[in-house]
């Protein structure tokens, strides 16, 4: 996959998102398994796709819209770089609403007295081949591993979330950026390129240039 990518459109290939939406509102597990029928679980950022920076709770709506990827079959991930106490608050918010919670801590080596979780945040791969590592799917009753390729990323940042499932292997879902608040580094050095990042690769630039149901993004 990877030799393809490159090949194909060179650098640019590892940052293009396999598909695009408005919203993880509109997001639906039906659109999901028509576009993308290979997927199995749905892997989610938080701060800036399901909630807004650090928000202190999650809206009903968006609660629902995860409940209702395990109502259809899928497996629910949230793969977040949060760290210190903000693990302790994300697995509250989101324990009850998701099949695991995996932060860059899940992804250490316990056996390695060297290994750290910043090693392992975003765009690293390595939480998401941690879900291949921990979790098993059933089809046609018999539990299997997860594979890369049935993983399904979504996030708000190109930068992270879209080239963390490159590097993994998986598809990803570029929406764009939820609320008004972020972190200050991303906002500053982050935001401004990948504005322009999503000109050049043809992706949707303006709010209201963003499709409503989940589409493939440009090639």
């Amino acid at each position: 996959m990877h030799s393809e990518v490159t090949g194909r459109s060179g650098w640019l290939g590892w940052l293009r998102p396999d598909f695009v939406v408005d919203s993880v509102l509109n997001l639906t597990a039906e659109d999901i398994m028509r576009m993308s029928p290979a997927t199995r679980a749905v892997c989610l950022d938080i701060d800036g796709t399901i909630t807004d920076y650090h928000a202190p709770s999650v809206p009903k709506r968006s609660a629902e819209r995860l409940l209702s990827y395990t109502d259809a079959g899928l497996l629910t991930f949230i793969i977040s770089n949060c760290y210190d106490e903000r693990v302790t608050e994300v697995h509250r918010l989101f324990d009850p609403l998701v099949t695991g919670v995996l932060t860059p801590a899940d992804a250490v080596d316990r056996d390695d007295p060297r290994d750290r979780p910043g090693k392992h945040i975003k765009p690293s791969p390595d939480m998401l081949l941690t879900v291949t590592r921990r979790y098993e799917v059933t089809d046609e009753a018999a539990p299997r591993p997860l594979g890369t390729r049935e993983l399904l990323m979504v996030g708000d940042q190109i930068f992270k979330d879209v080239l963390a499932a490159r590097r993994a292997g998986a598809a990803s879902v570029l929406v764009p950026k939820l609320g008004s608040k972020d972190h200050l580094g991303v906002l500053i050095f982050q935001r401004p390129v990948e504005y322009v990042l999503r000109a050049v690769l043809r992706l949707p630039v303006k709010r209201r240039s963003w499709p409503r149901r989940l589409t493939r993004a440009p090639r």
